[in-house]
């Protein structure tokens, strides 16, 4: 009908040619007019006939728009690929054009609930269960999601009665039942870790906070237990991050608002926790956690700084009085402790109080072990507390930590020279006189102790005491060959190894020590004193020695 055209009025001439059609009067022009007039020129029959025609091709046409279900249909299915692909905004936003094409779908709502919960948008996604319920009060899913979002945020008694409804249209459903279960653990949690934390049993605590913050995540209640227990097991960097995000959740929130001055305190950042203290008073000026913490930095700060200009003035006595109040004020701020223990140690360094200075120092290494101007610190004290091992440990730390440090280097070659020294024998201790003498000085002392610790002028004595005798006429005679040799003296002085020196040319090294006594005094072998018999054997000749 729609491609009909009036036949034309064409007639062939004798010859076979066409015509040309005759022109009829009264015919528009137009197509829309075409359309129209041969069914004016029908009779009624044919007309009838015309309609019922034109009427059957239209309902043979496709449709111009799909309902609205399927349309809600064809989001919902939009919105179940971007949640897939972790969109979940988009996936709401998909999900709620769904909704407004046809409300009357339950998965349109509990789906939209999981992309809110995904978003931690609890409230939003406990209300979409609720109208999923509405919807089917049999569709378990509704309640099981809705049930959980309400124990996200803390709403406990919503999160039963919704259950509850539940386990009443649905008796016999496992999942409902277990999230009873579930529920019913949440709230005993709750409740053991408030008991926990206000009877300070904070590592208790810490053992009940993974399943709360599992399940509960917007009860302002739980976050302030929570970040309680951090500060009482001193976790102060976990209570910082954790109260900033609970502070950003509830800005008017007061008690998170001062935990978080607390964790700030702990950290290291006294200034901005007293403006947190601040803000807390302003709003609650009664506030007595707010008041004690504010007053105890304002102590804290003054005794420091007095302690600096006590410093600074040479009063070191004073300085260390003030230092030692800054610290009694809190034991458990290690940071602004370690700071006040460093400058403590440095007054004890001026007053050649080097023990007390070390016992600061190790506190400030154990709390930071990279801290160089401690370590060299540290290393003097060892130093002149002939620690040299300690000394050689902390330099070696200082010359990994500052590789390129000429002076630390130079520092630790000298600390090893005497930590070689003092693993040796103090030849000049044994002998009784100064690195500084002379050869005679160490002759004259060499023949004073010998004589005095020779084993045959000791015979009378115990058995230990023979062999102590012994022990030291050997130490004698062994400092007397290094030091009476001007080479291996200077060696000895320079901290270098002596064990190499036999047998090339150095002379009396290891020589017996009653052989070189013997020499000493002029013998050529072994011998008694007189009247001992000889004990030792005498020399050739019988050789004795004679003393006064």
């Amino acid at each position: 009908i729609a491609h009909w055209r009036p036949r034309r009025n064409t007639k062939r001439t004798s010859e076979g040619k066409l015509k040309p059609p005759v022109k009829r009067t009264g015919m528009p022009a137009s197509s829309s007019s075409a359309m129209e007039t041969p069914k004016k020129a029908l009779n009624g029959e044919e007309a009838a006939k015309f309609d019922a025609h034109s009427k059957d091709e239209k309902l043979a046409s496709p449709p111009l728009s799909m309902d609205s279900k399927t349309l809600a249909e064809a989001k919902k299915k939009e919105g179940n690929a971007k949640f897939k692909e972790r969109y979940f905004r988009q996936a709401i936003a998909l999900y709620a054009e769904a909704i407004n094409l046809y409300n009357k779908e339950k998965s349109f709502y509990t789906n939209r609930a999981a992309a809110y919960m995904k978003l931690n948008l609890y409230a939003e996604a406990a209300a979409d269960c609720e109208a999923a319920t509405e919807i089917d009060n049999k569709f378990a899913k509704a309640y099981q999601r809705g049930a959980a979002s309400y124990t996200h945020l803390g709403d406990y008694e919503k999160a039963e009665a919704l259950l509850k409804k539940g386990n009443k249209a649905n008796p016999y459903d496992v999942n409902i039942r277990s999230e009873i279960t579930k529920l019913k653990s949440v709230v005993k949690r709750k409740r053991e870790l408030t008991d926990a934390v206000k009877e300070q049993k904070y590592e208790k605590a810490m053992l009940l906070l993974p399943a709360m913050e599992k399940f509960v995540t917007r009860d302002v209640d739980v976050g302030i237990l929570t970040l309680r227990a951090y500060l009482g097991v001193k976790r102060y960097q976990k209570a910082l991050k954790t109260a900033s995000e609970w502070y950003q959740r509830y800005p008017s929130n007061i008690e998170l608002l001062h935990l978080r001055g607390c964790a700030l305190y702990y950290t290291g950042n006294s200034p901005m926790a007293l403006k947190h203290f601040q803000m807390v008073l302003r709003s609650s000026p009664d506030f007595k956690e707010s008041q004690d913490m504010y007053r105890k930095i304002k102590k804290m700060d003054r005794a420091k700084a007095r302690g600096g200009e006590e410093f600074k003035s040479g009063k070191f006595e004073d300085a260390v009085q003030s230092y030692t109040e800054a610290l009694a004020c809190d034991p458990d701020n290690k940071i602004f402790n370690t700071a006040v223990h460093s400058n403590r140690a440095a007054a004890y360094m001026k007053m050649r109080k080097y023990a007390e200075a070390v016992e600061d120092l190790n506190f400030v290494v154990e709390e930071q072990p990279e801290n160089k101007k401690a370590l060299l610190r540290r290393a003097t004290c060892h130093t002149e507390l002939s620690n040299h091992d300690g000394a050689v440990r902390d330099l070696e730390m200082c010359s990994k930590l500052d590789r390129g440090n000429r002076e630390i280097r130079q520092r630790l070659r000298k600390a090893m020279i005497a930590q070689k020294r003092a693993a040796r024998k103090d030849y000049y201790k044994i002998l009784g006189v100064t690195q500084s003498a002379t050869g005679s000085e160490i002759k004259k002392a060499y023949r004073k102790a010998a004589l005095k610790w020779h084993p045959d002028k000791n015979q009378n004595g115990t058995e230990e005491e023979k062999a102590a005798a012994e022990a030291k006429f050997k130490d004698i005679g062994e400092a007397y060959e290094v030091l009476s040799d001007d080479q291996k003296r200077q060696r000895y002085d320079n901290g270098e190894d002596l064990d190499d020196m036999g047998g090339h040319g150095h002379g009396m090294h290891g020589m017996d020590p009653h052989m070189m006594f013997n020499m000493f005094f002029g013998g050529r072998g072994g011998g008694g004193f007189p009247g001992g018999g000889g004990g030792r054997g005498g020399g050739p000749g019988g050789f004795e020695f004679h003393f006064g």
